[in-house]
């Protein structure tokens, strides 16, 4: 398991598998622990690659933490030369980690292969679920400081991510707990500030120009809270599949289901 070292920042690089190079990123509160299933039912056909983004799981933050849309297509870009990938790749992302991989396949959709999108948004018309809200204004450090109340952050936690994703185990939830630590609630603040969805407006039409170009699948569980189901349609991706059973984290609630759709639509190496 490697770590890169990127903008002056160590990176933590989950790799496993062999075949087409599978970048894989994950979005809040988790690491690249969210892709564990799907790699098991991946791995035989293709490199997955499933980094820790900054200041999640065992990344570190760059001194110069850009977290806009360009620096993520940026950080995105350094992170597949680092590794030494210079043929495209195909692509799956999940919440904030569509952030970094739409922003970056719009700046170089060159090296973009295929595309699968999950339970993310680019849209500027987007209304910020309530805790997105809250991490967003003034009350933000003391909402991220009730996890270092064990009892009380662990309930907290626990309710979330179970509205959010009534399909993932305790075991599930327990980890991702274990794993949400200062680095990442403070990065998690940071990007929720930065990410106003107007910022989104003029990645959007380039974004469906790229996925015009590409095959892309949209994977979306249905009962996510956070993201309603009408985003999934409107990325202009012919291929939608919705998950009924599923909410905000289909991958890791339905990982059989969801790799046999990615297996599919990738194709084998």
């Amino acid at each position: 398991m490697p770590t890169l070292r990127i903008h002056d920042a160590d990176v933590f690089v989950h790799r496993q598998g062999r075949g087409r190079p599978l970048l894989m990123l994950h979005g809040n509160p988790d690491s690249h622990r969210l892709w564990l299933p799907m790699i098991e039912r991946l791995q035989a056909d293709h490199d997955c690659i499933a980094p820790d983004l900054p200041g999640f799981g065992a990344s570190g933050v760059p001194a110069a933490n850009d977290v806009t849309l360009a620096g993520f297509a940026g950080w995105v870009d350094d992170l597949l030369n680092a590794l030494g990938i210079g043929e495209p790749v195909d692509l799956i992302v999940h919440d904030v980690g569509g952030f970094y991989g739409l922003a970056w396949a719009v700046r170089h959709p060159e090296r973009l292969r295929r595309l699968v999108i999950t339970n993310t948004l680019m849209h500027a018309d987007y209304r910020w679920h309530f805790w997105a809200r809250v991490w967003r204004s003034r009350f933000g450090e003391l909402a991220m400081r009730a996890f270092d109340w064990p009892l009380l952050g662990r309930l907290g936690h626990r309710l979330t991510m179970h509205q959010g994703g009534p399909g993932l185990s305790s075991a599930q939830i327990d980890e991702a707990f274990q794993h949400f630590h200062a680095g990442a609630r403070a990065q998690v603040l940071r990007i929720y500030r930065e990410t106003d969805p107007g910022k989104f407006a003029p990645w959007l039409a380039p974004l469906c120009a790229v996925i015009a170009d590409h095959p892309t699948r949209v994977l979306w569980g249905e009962r996510d809270p956070f993201i309603p189901r009408h985003y999934a349609e409107r990325f202009g991706a012919a291929d939608v599949r919705l998950l009924a059973q599923a909410g905000h984290w289909a991958v890791a609630e339905a990982p059989e289901r969801c790799a046999a759709l990615v297996r599919e639509h990738l194709g084998s190496a």
